[in-house]
């Protein structure tokens, strides 16, 4: 290759911009990576072919829990498709202000990771931010989760059965059974949830 072209060429690698792969590229990268189709996914994660199309696309986008399936169903863990993974250490305390936030996708809504206090707990935390508006997927995973709601006004259905729930007011349910949440009011709502499944690597 000439001397002009290959510096034309060089140039060019140079101005080439990185691309930060959205949720879905990454998650059809890695599916495509090992050989598994949206109807296997759909099926390990118990979620519709329809709801992984559109994560893949980026129509929709899903809620912690079911992206903790999906990547599970991607023989992956949950924080390598988050905007950034949670640091992995222990503390007994968290303090209001200090904790680290981080989204699923494109998203407003996001979530507050409360540190486990030591290795192994069973129990995990986080606070949900959950805009207006905002109605999750149908779903259901292992464990069992309860869900004190610090602000706001939430709509849940569990197994066909719906509750409005307010400030203060709690949820306590069995994970297998199909579930939904829906933020009914007029402000952001923040549920305080607690839950059995190990989202995150310990």
């Amino acid at each position: 290759m000439p001397a002009p072209a290959m510096e034309a060429t060089a140039t060019a690698k140079r101005a080439e911009p990185s691309i930060d792969k959205t949720l879905g590229e990454r998650l059809r990268a890695r599916r495509k990576a090992i050989g598994k189709t949206l109807k296997q996914v759909a099926d390990d994660a118990s979620l519709t072919v329809g709801f992984i199309s559109q994560i893949e696309r980026g129509i929709s986008t899903p809620s912690l829990a079911s992206l903790y399936n999906v990547a599970h169903a991607l023989e992956s863990s949950v924080d390598h498709f988050l905007s950034k993974a949670p640091a992995r250490h222990h503390s007994v305390v968290s303090h209001s202000g200090k904790r680290q936030t981080y989204h699923v996708g494109d998203t407003a809504r996001f979530y507050e990771f409360l540190e486990t206090g030591f290795p192994g707990a069973q129990l995990n935390a986080c606070l949900s931010h959950v805009p207006p508006g905002h109605v999750s997927e149908t779903m259901s995973h292992e464990g069992e989760e309860f869900v004190y709601l610090v602000t706001g006004e939430m709509r849940y259905s569990v197994d066909g059965v719906e509750y409005l729930l307010n400030a203060g007011d709690t949820l306590h349910i069995d994970s297998r059974t199909p579930h939904s949440s829906a933020n009914v009011g007029a402000e952001t709502a923040i549920e305080l949830w607690v839950g059995t499944m190990q989202l995150f690597p310990q």
